[in-house]
């Protein structure tokens, strides 16, 4: 099998994934909308919130998968000068889902209401995984090429417009 067919059949799965998405989206703000207890609709929320979260990384996991970089050494500089800033940022953010954590933590300690605290427990358990997975993810974009995907021929290199 060629690499350009299994290109093809992964965006096609993306695609039936991203389809399956927007109408699961579709289905949870109507949830969302006609719910009446808070809990319920909290828990139809955070479906929705992940549910259009997902939509948007498979949208932008195409995008990776099928955008033949740009050449240019500017393109190249802005690459790797978006990584430092990645890890920059992502080293801040992570203190701050440590943070969220800590203060979940606290939370957690007062709260007995058994909706309340499966709630609070989910959000903590996203908080610490973000944390832990932030990090990973610099050090895996840092050692990848700058070109994931090279061109076959001038015409396939397209560069950004700025």
């Amino acid at each position: 099998m060629q690499v350009n067919q299994i290109d093809a059949e992964i965006i096609t799965v993306l695609d039936e994934q991203i389809q399956l998405e927007q109408d699961t989206l579709k289905k949870l703000v109507k949830l969302e909308e006609d719910s009446k207890e808070t809990a319920v609709r909290l828990v139809f929320l955070d479906l929705r919130l992940d549910t259009w979260k997902h939509i948007k990384f498979l949208e932008g996991m195409k995008e990776l998968l099928t955008t033949t970089p740009c050449d240019e050494w500017l393109a190249k500089v802005g690459r790797y000068s978006g990584r430092i800033r990645l890890e920059r940022e992502l080293s801040s953010l992570v203190i701050e889902e440590d943070k969220m954590v800590s203060l979940l933590e606290k939370t957690l300690d007062k709260v007995s209401d058994p909706i309340a605290r499966l709630l609070l427990e989910h959000m903590k358990d996203e908080e610490s995984s973000h944390s832990k997975d932030l990090m990973q993810l610099v050090k895996i974009i840092q050692m990848s090429p700058l070109q994931t995907k090279k061109g076959e021929k001038g015409t396939d290199i397209v560069c950004e417009t700025e």
